[in-house]
C-alpha cells in the first residue's frame, strides 16, 4: 500500500456525497485498507466506504474504483494519491508515505455565475469571449 488516507464525512448532501471531510488517525481503517488489497491483489486508486458496527468495528460497505472526488484532501495533508499513481504507471519506484496530517478538513462550495446570455452563448460556441 502506497498510501491511505482516513476521511470523516462531516456533512453529506442529501445523495450521501460528501461536502465537507475530515482526516483522522485511524489505525484500524488504514489497516482495513491493507487487508482489501492483499485479498483483492488491488492496483490503483480506490476509495472504501466504511461504517462501524455497534461494537465498533469497521466493515466495507462500498469499494469505489477510483480516487474520491474529495481527493485533494490527500495531497493537501500530505499524500499525493494521483501523483504517486502516475509515477508507478511511468515504472518508477515509489516508496510509500509514512504520514498525513491529522485534521486536515475540506469544505465543498458552488458559487452561483451570473452574466448575461449573449456572453454565454459566445463562450459556449466558440470558447472565449
Amino acid at each position: 500500500m502506497i498510501s491511505a488516507v482516513p476521511m470523516r464525512k462531516l456533512y453529506i448532501t442529501d445523495k450521501g456525497k460528501a461536502w465537507a471531510g475530515i482526516t483522522l488517525q485511524d489505525e484500524s481503517l488504514i489497516e482495513l485498507a491493507r487487508r482489501f488489497i492483499s485479498v483483492t491483489k488491488w492496483k490503483g486508486g480506490f476509495e472504501l466506504e466504511i461504517m462501524r458496527t455497534k461494537d465498533g468495528d469497521p466493515y466495507i460497505m462500498e469499494v469505489n474504483p477510483r480516487f474520491p472526488a474529495w481527493i485533494y484532501l490527500t495531497a493537501a495533508s500530505g499524500q499525493n494519491q494521483p501523483a504517486a499513481l502516475v509515477k508507478m504507471a511511468l515504472g518508477e519506484n515509489v516508496e510509500p508515505y509514512k504520514t498525513y496530517e491529522i485534521g486536515k478538513i475540506f469544505i465543498r462550495y458552488s458559487w452561483d455565475l451570473i452574466t448575461n446570455i449573449d456572453q454565454f452563448q459566445q463562450i459556449s460556441a466558440f470558447g472565449e469571449l
